[in-house]
């Protein structure tokens, strides 16, 4: 018992000295920040109940053991009572290890395939070079000539107002009339956005029936866009035309736009209205111009919108970023897991190194009559190898079909979700194959390559 308590209080100082090193790394990667308060009373009490707890439970079982030992029996290496389990605890500890490791390694790679399943799910936009900002202050009542000022700078191409961001959900209504909808479709909810011209070709989004807002139509000031989703809700057959009422108002369709991700890429949004509305307004989004560098087109959008704007700071963002945000939970688990799975075959690789050990220094004798005999280096390795692969073996049966029952209930929350491919099973199942032979194997080949010599005349 003080031996194990010993080694748990040495590892405890260097976990302490690990976590101090690692630490600002793990805030940065989750933007937290943790510190250890060494002035806490609560603390150190806890890392005295850690030692406690883990030295004691480490070492209460060989502890225990040793001392049931029948001093006459064991020193007659009475060996001839079977075993009334066929399987003993360093086995066990073994299979948990692996089990969980090989866990770790399947849920990994799924979530990787996931977050990238998502990522290339299609936006619906163009998100490259697209910037917006805020409508403050005078750019609200002086957007039209922040608008031609903007163009003539050259740092954009395309630039719109609307009441929201594309790179977040935002408003969302009720009560929707169009030709024959039923009572029951008055409480479809849909999203919306208020825009005036340019909205499509600004943010690159695809019309695939009618027209996008025109100046050049004078009874555009009560059109809008639906996107195809709600074309297919409200059973439209030929959209283009129809009149609607929105909010009460005659409006009338005019183009069905390509359907893009408005809130989590996770799931399907709500069928959309765009409507042509003056003076709702709270963004500005813009295209920027290709020909210039990301810095010059920067510094050409603060110097004009100080010049009409200067009571307001410049707040401008990249769409590519902000969508970046909303796969921010997965990568950071995705991140997590690779380490903690990383972690989890490293001890389980140190536990099987150790027994390797112990096992090969408890037949020294035995490799030595068998080199006597003529075995050969690949024989000793493949007799002290083959048990610790079956062990290896079992955690793989045991461990594959868990974790991929664990990894599909946890996809069965996305709606837009991948399966879990064979290369991921075969991956988990090869690699911590190769890493636990390569372990037992280094033990083995030094065992087997020891001087027989030295193994017989050990006594």
């Amino acid at each position: 018992m003080t031996e194990s308590l010993l080694l748990t209080v040495v590892s405890v100082l260097v976990a302490v000295v690990l976590v101090e090193v690692l630490l600002p790394t793990f805030n940065n990667l989750l933007n937290i920040k943790l510190s250890i308060n060494y002035y806490s009373s609560g603390y150190w009490l806890g890392m005295l109940l850690v030692i406690l707890f883990t030295g004691i439970l480490s070492g209460s079982y060989p502890a225990l053991y040793l001392s049931s030992f029948n001093p006459i029996q064991t020193l007659k290496r009475n060996t001839t009572n079977a075993k009334a389990i066929p399987i003993s605890l360093r086995q066990v500890l073994v299979i948990g290890q692996f089990t969980f490791a090989i866990i770790l390694i399947i849920a990994t790679l799924v979530i990787y395939q996931q977050v990238q399943f998502i990522k290339d799910r299609p936006v619906g936009y163009d998100i490259s070079l697209l910037a917006e900002m805020p409508q403050d202050g005078e750019l609200g009542k002086k957007f039209n000539l922040f608008k031609s000022e903007l163009l003539k700078s050259g740092a954009v191409t395309a630039l719109c107002q609307s009441s929201g961001s594309l790179s977040n959900d935002g408003s969302s209504f009720w009560n929707f009339e169009w030709p024959g909808m039923t009572e029951a479709e008055k409480q479809v909810m849909f999203n919306q956005i208020a825009t005036t011209y340019d909205f499509t070709k600004t943010n690159g989004i695809t019309i695939v029936a009618g027209r996008d807002f025109s100046k050049a139509h004078a009874s555009d000031t009560a059109a809008l866009l639906l996107s195809s989703s709600a074309v297919k809700i409200m059973g439209l057959k030929d959209p283009i035309g129809t009149p609607v009422k929105y909010h009460g108002n005659d409006f009338t369709v005019v183009g069905v736009f390509k359907d893009f991700i408005w809130g989590s890429p996770y799931y399907t949004d709500r069928p959309m209205v765009i409507a042509f509305t003056e003076g709702w307004g709270g963004q500005i989004t813009m295209r920027l111009n290709p020909n210039n560098s990301i810095s010059k087109n920067v510094e050409l959008i603060t110097q004009v919108t100080k010049q009409i704007n200067p009571a307001y700071p410049v707040d401008l963002k990249f769409v590519n970023d902000l969508f970046a945000t909303k796969l921010q939970d997965e990568r950071v688990l995705g991140i997590l897991s690779n380490l903690f799975g990383g972690l989890a075959i490293f001890i389980s690789c140190l536990g099987l190194f150790g027994l390797s050990a112990y096992s090969a220094e408890q037949r020294t004798k035995e490799l030595g009559v068998r080199k006597v005999l003529g075995a050969s280096t690949a024989s000793i390795i493949q007799l002290l190898s083959m048990s610790f692969m079956k062990m290896i073996l079992v955690a793989v049966i045991i461990g594959v079909p868990a974790a991929v029952y664990l990894m599909n209930k946890w996809l069965s929350n996305f709606e837009f979700r991948t399966s879990i491919s064979w290369w991921i099973i075969a991956a988990a199942i090869f690699s911590t194959s190769i890493v636990a032979f390569l372990t037992v194997s280094f033990q083995a080949y030094k065992a087997a390559k020891a001087n027989p010599v030295d193994a017989l005349k050990y006594e």
